[in-house]
């Protein structure tokens, strides 16, 4: 038997909570529970979309990190190699 607390919004989505919710009056622990409900898929969902986010933009600082590096390399070899040539 499912939980009373979450009958009317166990393994519905959003779509399905909101069309029930256009059938129910305001103010009914049933309505108030698929609003309720709905908060909670979307903040699921957005949780969902910033985690998938910051993994791509874990990986793109990494990237520009390592690019910063062989920049300051190519920098500093090519100030040696003017300075050579300056001295020469």
């Amino acid at each position: 038997m499912a939980d009373p607390k979450t009958f009317f919004v166990e393994g519905r989505n959003k779509n399905e909570l909101l069309n029930s919710l256009l059938k129910d009056s305001i103010g009914v622990p049933i309505f108030e529970q698929q609003r309720m409900g709905i908060f909670v898929r979307c903040t699921e969902d957005l949780e969902a979309v910033i985690k998938r986010h910051q993994e791509s933009n874990d990986r793109l600082s990494n990237r520009i990190l390592w690019l910063n590096i062989i920049l300051g390399a190519f920098t500093i070899i090519g100030t040696c190699i003017a300075i050579y040539q300056f001295f020469k």
